[in-house]
């Protein structure tokens, strides 16, 4: 998928109090984007592997609501609107230890697309490319286009390592009005079945309201 952007985030492939963890989303990289998306991607990320959050304990769900959209997500995690390297919204799970250096993350990122005639097919054909030029140890576990009677989106998964961390990598995309609408869910690899309900959860209550 694309903050211009990344197409993964182009997105995709987006905390705190102290220092440690966050998401990831790569940024996929063609010449009419105006931001390089790879290292945009990789900027998020090496944000996310540096900064973490206190955690809470609190666990009804929370709607986050802006003029264009709305998410939930749960009361447990922590909300950041600071629009850290050009995302609209981060939100992070409490870290489960003293031991924990990696907070799952969520975040939105909105990249503006006017003029350069992009659609969620061409968006798919730039990110599966841009995965194929990523990373060595970059798996691709799902790359599809979505109908649904509501709406249409494209969803990517796959996995990468940053770091010392081998990440997993939910992102869906949405375009809408010459925008696109990037929702990535990173978890640690190992974590990921753990975390996996409440990603898509989060993932799955974004809602374009105009």
């Amino acid at each position: 998928m694309l903050s211009s952007t990344k197409v993964f985030q182009s997105s995709f492939v987006a905390a705190g109090c102290s220092m440690n963890a966050l998401s990831s989303q790569i940024p996929v990289r063609w010449a009419s984007f105006k931001i390089d998306h790879m290292k945009f991607m990789f900027l998020i990320i090496a944000f996310i592997l540096t900064n973490y959050c206190f955690a809470q304990s609190d666990i009804s769900k929370t709607t986050f609501i802006k003029s264009n959209y709305r998410l939930e997500y749960p009361s447990t995690w922590r909300l950041d609107t600071s629009r850290i390297s050009g995302t609209e919204l981060f939100v992070f799970s409490p870290l489960e230890n003293d031991n924990d250096k990696f907070r799952e993350n969520v975040n939105v990122i909105i990249q503006n697309l006017s003029g350069q005639n992009i659609d969620l097919e061409k968006y798919k054909q730039i990110t599966d490319d841009q995965l194929k030029r990523m990373a060595n140890d970059c798996q691709v576990f799902e790359s599809v286009i979505t109908k649904t009677n509501k709406n249409e989106y494209y969803t990517a998964t796959y996995t990468m390592t940053q770091g010392k961390f081998r990440l997993k990598i939910t992102s869906l995309c949405y375009i809408k009005n010459d925008k696109a609408y990037l929702i990535t869910f990173t978890s640690e690899l190992d974590k990921y079945d753990q975390y996996k309900k409440v990603g898509n959860d989060i993932l799955q209550s974004f809602v374009l309201t105009k």
